[in-house]
């Protein structure tokens, strides 16, 4: 069993990701509430400067003293705090940065729901006349303080769409270096494979001159065409295949007539067909070659006696559903067993089923997932399109 370091790697790092981005969030809200709250005190500050400065106006028994040039400042100057000023009645007495259309229309219900309103923000300021309680003014928060409450959501979004663009940009370089490695990867293969199979075609030909057993010539010649195949499908990695209608039914059953005569004698391959058949645009070796790594692991898993089954269905999409009775995959990894690396093999490189996933969702527009998994067995699904119906 071998694990992708890279995916690993790539793991770790967006934990870190993670946990710094939750630190920065953390950090901005804090300093954001210790602003408020730093703001919130000097409103109240000023609001009970406000309060001092209306109960000395209003303990002034000489009407006849100018008023204090201070009191006068406090009491006149530019507020932009919501306020209002009642008696012990709740009679309104003052009202600062209020709507006044609503104040007009319902006077006593538009107070009691503004008393309701700014005592559950702050409390009340009371202002005395001698000892007697005279006045009693509410203040909500200030435009200021509404417009911060706010600044976190939006710096956030403006966060997340800088981020998603940076995820995005990461994720398409990503998938260029990979598209190349992996069009790098086949093309050299394909260029080496050819070298051998021009050899033993040499071979072949010799031994055609020889009087050799037909039966063996004949399986020779159908395994150097099997290599040929395969270093045409190495050849395609990388360019958009050619793609034509085909009957997939006989597409499989070719690969299964190879793969019997090639595969453990305890172990039973066997096709099933539901319904009408309906033509598939595919390229044919790509989808055997598809076809053949998922029968391939299937055959890895069992030990022994055992049974793999293709069930070929035509209903909304053609689908192929490979079944084993097999050891399963670990759970630990079958959500990552479609990414390079991950293999279940002790000696595997772990790039077929993501090579086999590229080739079904990227080049044939269709859908390969992992639909079940235990000690019981396996089975991958296969999705292509239809192209048009035969019936």
């Amino acid at each position: 069993m071998s694990f992708d370091l890279s995916y690993v790697n790539q793991r770790n790092s967006r934990t870190v990701g993670f946990v710094l981005a939750l630190c920065f969030v953390g950090f901005t809200l804090w300093n954001t509430n210790k602003l408020i709250q730093r703001i919130q005190n000097d409103e109240r500050q000023k609001m009970e400067l406000w309060g001092l400065a209306q109960q000395e106006l209003a303990s002034s028994t000489n009407l006849n003293q100018p008023i204090n040039p201070l009191t006068f400042q406090v009491l006149t100057a530019e507020n932009a705090i919501p306020m209002i000023v009642v008696d012990d009645t709740k009679k309104l007495m003052f009202s600062n940065n209020i709507n006044k259309r609503k104040l007009a229309q319902d006077s006593m219900g538009y107070v009691e729901e503004l008393i309701r309103e700014f005592s559950a923000t702050h409390p009340p300021i009371e202002i005395l006349h001698g000892d007697k309680l005279n006045q009693k003014m509410y203040y909500g928060n200030s435009a200021l303080i509404q417009q911060l409450r706010y600044y976190p959501i939006a710096f956030f979004l403006i966060v997340a769409f800088l981020g998603g663009l940076l995820v995005a940009y990461y994720k398409s370089t990503q998938q260029v270096v990979a598209n190349k490695l992996w069009t790098g990867m086949a093309k050299e293969t394909a260029h080496q494979l050819g070298t051998p199979i021009s050899s033993l075609l040499g071979w072949l030909t010799i031994l055609e001159q020889h009087e050799v057993d037909e039966q063996l010539l004949s399986q020779i010649k159908s395994d150097i065409k099997r290599l040929e195949t395969i270093s045409a499908r190495f050849s395609k990695i990388g360019s958009l295949p050619n793609k034509k209608p085909e009957k997939l039914s006989i597409v499989v059953k070719e690969l299964v007539s190879y793969m019997q005569i090639r595969m453990p004698k305890a172990i039973a391959l066997q096709v099933n067909e539901n319904g009408h058949e309906d033509l598939v645009e595919i390229n044919a070796e790509l989808v055997v070659w598809v076809l053949e790594n998922l029968i391939k692991n299937s055959i890895d898993a069992i030990r022994g006696e055992g049974a793999i089954t293709i069930d070929l269905n035509w209903e909304k999409v053609a689908t192929i559903i490979i079944r084993d009775t097999g050891n399963g995959i670990p759970k630990k990894l079958q959500k990552i067993i479609f990414n390079p690396g991950v293999t279940t093999k002790k000696r595997g490189w772990g790039l077929g089923l993501s090579l086999a996933k590229r080739i079904v969702e990227e080049y044939h527009g269709g859908k390969l997932s992992l639909i079940e998994s235990s000690e019981k067995g396996t089975a991958f699904e296969i999705q292509l399109p239809l192209t048009q119906k035969l019936r």
